[in-house]
């Protein structure tokens, strides 16, 4: 029963919220309500647990279930209280009968692969290295602990007495790594009663399914068939590394491509329609985004900066000065160096040596021909079915076609900063190792792929597929 009511509790108070953010017009449907909604609660159940922690109240799931079962009612009274009635969803108009049969198949295919991930779930114990070296000991130890003891450098817990409760993880930094993913997997221990339980670990293929329903929903919304937006969610759910990290449950990088996938669909939506729930919705998903792994802080970043573009009339020569003036800011930068102190923030330096940023970490640069590992990783191996190979085509069609469009569209803007992002690292970092011995490149790439595929469905051709008919 408990394990029930962990599942579905979260699902429902996000539910909830995301109703009452998105149903103030038409410009919502179900399956983004579906979508949204589990991830978002996720988000406020992880709230809950370090509210209920800072309150000094030991650890335990009935009084934190009760104070998330608390939160849903707060966001259905303010559904209730909404003046007027709340908008209905956006019509789903008839199709033919030939368009409902490849759809019930994709359906099914999907439904099939994801009843074989959920088996996996829930027969294999926790398997990967990263899972039970940096993440689920956190939760581990607060489980035991009923309460959330520190963390710390591994001199500093030498240096603590026997009696002080300080901890310490495998990798060098993990004690300082952001904490969303141990209070996902305390929420279950905390319900089950056990942390030795696969059911701790149903979130890992509930998520996939949650971004599934997203770009579903937010297609929808764009303009595109039925149609084309479950082809899209068939695309995205049976990519070999997506149901590699449901199955082998345990790692934080598949959130972290949720969250900002999510972000990154939010905002094409306020952009289309400036309704502005939809912009909340990406600032949650970019703190979201931030409290789930260091990477993650980039990527809030970046969803942040993304809404920021989408505030103002870019025209070709604002967007040629702000690129001009990027260009000179990253090379006098790199030249001359820059460093930033900032108060209760801490020190930003950049320079041809190093980078450091504050929360994230410093990191000496030099270039590292990784070249070979990023190609093989990208064209030859399996881990992404053939998508690399239409990204690039997409981009070829695009630039011949419709370059004004693509110039101008947030998926260019998501997919150019993901993808710059990760070359940078490893090109340019310490990280070329994991590039170079496969494995860390295939996971990070998890963060481009929903964008990636936003817009490969901008090209010509593909995006003539809208139809409000079917």
């Amino acid at each position: 029963m408990t394990a029930t009511v962990a599942l579905l509790l979260p699902w429902l108070a996000g539910a909830v919220w995301t109703y009452w953010l998105v149903s103030r017009n038409e410009r919502w449907n179900w399956a983004i309500v579906a979508g949204h909604g589990y991830v978002l609660g996720l988000f406020i159940m992880t709230l809950c647990i370090r509210m209920w922690d800072a309150a000094g109240l030991q650890l335990q799931f009935g009084g934190i279930a009760g104070l998330l079962a608390g939160v849903t009612l707060l966001g259905a009274a303010l559904i209730k209280l909404q003046p007027g009635q709340p908008a209905a969803a956006a019509p789903s108009p008839t199709m033919p009968a030939w368009k409902k049969a490849i759809i019930a198949v994709l359906l099914g295919l999907i439904a099939y692969r994801y009843f074989t991930i959920f088996q996996e779930i829930m027969l294999r114990p926790l398997f990967p290295w990263d899972a039970w070296m940096n993440w689920a000991p956190k939760a581990i130890v607060w489980f035991e602990h009923k309460s959330m003891v520190p963390f710390a450098a591994q001199q500093v817990w030498l240096n603590a007495p026997a009696s002080e409760l300080v901890h310490i993880e495998g990798a060098k930094n993990a004690w300082r790594y952001p904490i969303g993913v141990p209070l996902v997997q305390l929420w279950g221990m905390l319900a089950l009663g056990t942390n030795d339980s696969t059911l701790i670990y149903l979130p890992w293929g509930m998520i996939a399914l949650a971004m599934g329903l997203a770009l579903y929903g937010h297609l929808k919304l764009l303009g595109h068939s039925t149609l084309i937006a479950v082809v899209a969610g068939y695309l995205l759910l049976s990519m070999p590394f997506i149901n590699v990290h449901s199955a082998l449950a345990g790692y934080a990088d598949l959130w972290v491509g949720v969250a900002y996938g999510m972000g990154i669909l939010t905002i094409m939506e306020w952009n289309a329609s400036r309704s502005w729930p939809y912009a909340i919705l990406a600032v949650l998903m970019a703190l979201f985004c931030a409290l789930l792994k260091t990477p993650g802080i980039i990527m809030g970043g970046f969803i942040v900066a993304i809404l920021a573009t989408t505030f103002f009339l870019v025209s070709r020569t604002v967007m040629i000065g702000l690129f001009v003036m990027l260009t000179l800011t990253i090379t006098y930068a790199f030249i001359f160096g820059i460093h930033l102190n900032l108060q209760g923030i801490g020190d930003i330096s950049i320079s041809t040596n190093i980078i450091a940023l504050p929360f994230i970490g410093s990191f000496p640069l030099q270039f590292h021909d990784v070249s070979i590992a990023m190609t093989n990783t990208m064209l030859f191996m399996i881990n992404w079915n053939i998508i690399w190979y239409f990204f690039a085509l997409a981009l070829l069609i695009s630039i011949f076609k419709q370059p004004a469009v693509m110039l101008y569209s947030i998926e260019l803007r998501a997919t150019s900063v993901t993808l710059g992002f990760i070359f940078f690292v490893y090109y340019f970092t310490g990280r070329y190792e994991f590039a170079n011995d496969y494995t860390q490149v295939n996971r990070a790439l998890i963060y481009a792929i929903l964008p990636v595929l936003l817009l490969i469905l901008q090209v010509p051709g593909v995006a003539q597929c809208r139809d409000l008919k079917a």
